[in-house]
């Protein structure tokens, strides 16, 4: 009679890439590169401008390829570095431009005479150039900047695209090479990261949500991918721990606290921030701090929703305090009095608090939510049996034990018994999923008259949900999904 089930909220953001193209402007040393000495240079600048220039299509391969034989057959006799890279970033772009898609060239046909039968990457190319000559004159990043920006905003959306439309690969191949022009650009992968979460690939996701994270540094364009990957990969490291024993479960609950104090350094009072760090308390075993984190959600409830709170009850009560779990309940009940999991979870506070009062009704509203829970049933009788121990009259405490027994051997006879494994809402619409166990003597089939209801109570969607046949002995699934955007809870009649 003492298991208890907490229910959890998995928590996890989807993914939002945005591409801004802008920058504020900074106060920085001016830009001047000088691209026109010594000679040789002055040589490839005007094949560069001839090739931009041209109204031949056959003329412009010959120009470019001039433009990078000039800058590549002796680069030791160019006394100017910063201008001969300058020079190979605008000559490779004219080559990316005029090839329309094609990323790879041969070398020969380039103007290369070094390696002629080879073959060269133009986007790894433009990045060797631009990311040389940021080195070299640090002050022309803003003027370095398009070069990069033009082909890696064409690539990027690529992917994006691919990603939304469940392409998965499509969506790794096109942000991988987007990394190729780009590297030090956290947004290829944020992608990555949504990519592998798709394929269940979640070792592979948490290192990309590093990357991000470290390549954004402080950077305010990358602010918004910066902090939904600390907070996705906070939920991900305590998903882990809570499956995982010793010093890897102590450094992910080390590592997602981390994570989330940051978070919400950066962005104050976010709620799922705060619901997520609360759970990383418990698990780390700071008391303290979780009496803090709770305290203040019991001060100001009304800054929570009533998910955030189920779940922090159930956080409290997994961590002993269970005052702060009833609470927390009774704060979530007043935006979402059906809730089911958070009644069980709720009921079974108060069954360890031999609280008969509050319990009698909150089983008693489970059960009319969820008649066919077996294991409310149970709960019921845990109720009865409380009442039973705390009694002196006889009659009262006979009248008390009949009904634990009742309660007892109707949990027995649940038939069919049904447990509802998914009750959430996603986007406008609910869904119901459970399983239904069959326990009798021929094959089974009823109807569920499923009901939903919003924060009030009040019926706003009906569905029938056919079950069966059902072989006895044996289970069967359910999933159902309706549109409903003011559903918050469901409840269905016992089957017929």
């Amino acid at each position: 009679m003492t298991s208890k089930m907490w229910w959890r909220i998995a928590g996890l953001i989807g993914v939002s890439i945005v591409l801004p193209i802008g920058r504020t402007a900074v106060a920085q040393d001016k830009c001047e590169i000088e691209d026109s000495k010594p000679f040789q240079l002055n040589g490839a600048k005007q094949y560069v401008i001839m090739a931009a220039t041209s109204r031949k299509d056959d003329e412009i391969p010959k120009h470019l390829a001039n433009a990078i034989r000039v800058l590549t057959d002796a680069p030791e006799k160019i006394k100017n570095e910063p201008g001969r890279q300058y020079l190979l970033l605008r000559t490779y772009r004219q080559w990316l431009e005029k090839e329309n898609g094609s990323y790879v060239m041969n070398r020969g046909k380039m103007g290369y005479t070094a390696n002629p039968q080879g073959t060269q990457n133009l986007l790894l190319a433009v990045d060797s150039a631009a990311t040389r000559l940021e080195q070299l004159m640090p002050q022309c990043r803003e003027t370095v900047r398009p070069f990069r920006q033009r082909f890696f905003s064409e690539i990027l959306n690529k992917s994006i695209s691919a990603m939304n439309a469940d392409q998965n690969d499509s969506a790794a191949y096109y942000a991988s090479l987007s990394l190729q022009v780009a590297g030090a650009d956290p947004r290829p992968w944020n992608v990555l990261s949504a990519v592998y979460q798709k394929r269940n690939q979640q070792d592979s996701a948490m290192l990309a949500m590093d990357k991000v994270i470290a390549l954004s540094g402080s950077d305010s364009v990358y602010a918004k991918v910066k902090q939904q990957s600390r907070y996705n990969l906070a939920v991900m490291r305590l998903t882990r721990a809570e499956g995982s024993a010793g010093a890897q479960k102590d450094e992910d609950i080390k590592q997602a606290r981390g994570l989330l104090e940051a978070y919400l350094k950066d962005t104050p009072g976010d709620a799922n921030a705060a619901q997520a760090l609360g759970r990383a308390l418990r698990l780390s075993g700071d008391t303290a701090a979780v009496a803090n984190m709770f305290g203040d959600m019991v001060k100001s409830p009304e800054k929570f929703t009533a998910d955030q709170l189920f779940e922090a009850a159930s956080n409290a009560a997994a961590g002993g305090r269970d005052a702060d779990a009833v609470a927390l309940f009774e704060a979530g009940f007043k935006k979402n009095p059906n809730h089911r999991f958070a009644l069980y979870n709720y009921a079974n506070v108060l069954f360890s608090a031999k609280d008969t009062e509050r319990m009698g009704p909150a089983v008693r509203r489970l059960m009319a939510i969820d008649p066919h829970f077996d294991r409310g049933w149970r709960l019921m009788a845990g109720y009865w049996q409380l009442r039973a121990r705390a009694e002196q009259d006889a009659a009262k405490k006979k009248i008390a034990n009949d009904s634990t027994l009742y309660y007892l051997d109707r949990q027995s006879k649940t038939n069919p018994r049904i447990d509802i494994t998914l009750a959430a809402k996603s986007g406008n619409t609910y869904q119901v999923q459970g399983t239904v166990m069959h326990e009798g003597a021929a094959p089974g089939s009823w109807t569920m008259k499923l009901e939903l209801l919003d924060e009030t109570g009040a019926v706003v969607a009906t569905k029938d949900v056919a079950i069966g046949p059902v072989e006895p002995g044996s289970g069967t699934t359910f999933a159902v999904k309706i549109d409903a955007p003011k559903a918050v809870a469901f409840r269905y009649a016992p089957l017929k």
